[in-house]
């Protein structure tokens, strides 16, 4: 299914990714209105629905579902009942929706500075760290840089599709201990035309940082997805993250604002589920 690289011209859907990186608002300030939804790019919808497409396919949840103009995901974990996603700060929508939601945990995420999302929703609701949506052409096959990358020297890299189905885990080792230095994942999705890889989980152990290995563990999970036939990555990213894919090419789209309630207090330290970011 993933076999065969659609024509190159990078699209998902029917919009192009611009070929410029605009600057982007992510403090929200000054506040715009909340009388209608904010203006956002016009691809903007197509790029978080192939996003949350193969976020589902990287984090093994069931697939998501439209509604109220983004999407639902029914994670079903302990601590981890879901979230939703938006392309855009629909005010009607987000207040609507939180409104309805008592349970704690259940993640909102919404392509738009906390300043726009703040305002229309109840009080007492929690935000993650800012994250940003980004995306990135990739090699075509046979260019240099979609070769698989060499580890240097004291460590070992892998990549493995394990079930033939497109879902791409990464491993580098520390060669002298075997301890796991860093890691990602990588999902191949045709929710866009041509497919795109979207990337998930990507981290470096505290005591292998600053050595290149997360750079690796990225063009290990692109040469990889190529093979495959994507033409384009799509994650969303930590602040942290961010630089490193700014480094490596990526393009910034939307700053993304995720909130939730918190569990309540003093109910254990196993109720609060992973931050919301990949």
């Amino acid at each position: 299914m993933y076999r065969r690289r659609a024509a190159s011209r990078l699209k998902i859907g029917r919009m192009n990714l611009p070929i410029d990186n605009p600057p982007i608002d992510t403090t929200g300030s000054p506040l715009p209105s909340l009388a209608s939804p904010a203006p956002l790019p016009p691809h903007l919808p197509d790029l978080v629905r192939v996003w949350v497409h193969g976020w589902t396919r990287c984090r093994g949840t069931a697939a998501p579902v439209a509604t109220r103009g983004g999407f639902h995901v029914e994670i079903g974990r302990p601590g981890q009942p879901g979230r939703y996603v938006f392309p855009v700060a629909d005010p009607d929508v987000l207040r609507s929706l939180t409104a309805s939601i008592t349970a704690p945990n259940l993640w909102v995420k919404v392509c738009a500075p906390r300043a726009v999302v703040a305002p229309v929703l109840p009080s007492g609701w929690e935000f993650d760290e800012p994250q940003f949506l980004m995306s990135v052409t990739l090699a075509a096959p046979g260019e240099p840089s979609a070769r698989r990358p060499r580890a240097p020297g004291g460590y070992t890299v892998e990549t493995v599709d394990k079930d033939g189905n497109g879902i791409i885990d990464c491993r580098v080792l520390h060669t002298a201990t075997g301890d796991l230095a860093a890691r990602g994942r990588a999902a191949v999705t045709d929710a866009g035309t041509p497919p795109a890889a979207i990337y998930d989980m990507i981290n470096t152990s505290a005591g292998h940082r600053r050595r290149g290995l997360g750079g690796l563990v990225m063009n290990a999970l692109s040469a990889h997805a190529v093979a495959l036939g994507a033409a384009h990555g799509l994650l969303v990213a930590s602040p942290e993250g961010r630089a490193l894919y700014r480094s490596l090419g990526w393009r910034l789209h939307a700053p993304v604002t995720a909130a939730r309630i918190p569990p309540p207090p003093g109910s254990g330290p196993g109720a609060a589920p992973p931050p919301a970011g990949t």
